[in-house]
């Protein structure tokens, strides 16, 4: 009988500063949170890691509480226009099509855009109502 595993990434953003990843590391580790795999790709002024962790619950939680912006990857990283109404346009659209949103961050505001992670209920409902377009 065979098992199949998920394996849930921790998706950081972050300003591409020098040290961060050795804050993230820090972290973690001071937590006794063992990284299993990391990857790190700046773009413009802001890093994306992506990494996985024995304790993807905890690290997440670890993260978020030394100010980092950390999301699982079960949530849509959404980019939008920053500007009054487009986060109400797709919160409207989840809204119409029974979707529930449980979770929801900010990760960054730059060059008149916002990202944005959110969790729902029903993923795949969520992508449907919302539309490719804006999911990163």
């Amino acid at each position: 009988m065979s098992q199949v595993n998920h394996v849930s990434r921790i998706i950081v953003m972050a300003r591409d500063e020098v040290g961060v990843i050795a804050d993230i590391s820090q972290a973690l580790a001071d937590e006794g949170i063992n990284m299993e795999s990391i990857n790190a790709q700046v773009v413009g002024e802001e890093v994306t890691i992506v990494l996985t962790a024995d304790r993807t619950d905890r690290a997440l939680y670890i993260l978020n509480q030394a100010g980092f912006k950390a999301v699982s990857d079960d949530a849509l990283v959404l980019r939008l226009p920053d500007e009054p109404g487009a986060l109400a346009g797709v919160a409207g659209s989840l809204k119409e099509a029974g979707v529930n949103i449980e979770s929801m961050h900010i990760l960054s505001r730059q060059a008149g855009y916002a990202m944005i992670a959110l969790k729902t209920d029903n993923r795949a409902e969520a992508m449907a109502a919302i539309g490719n377009e804006v999911i990163v």
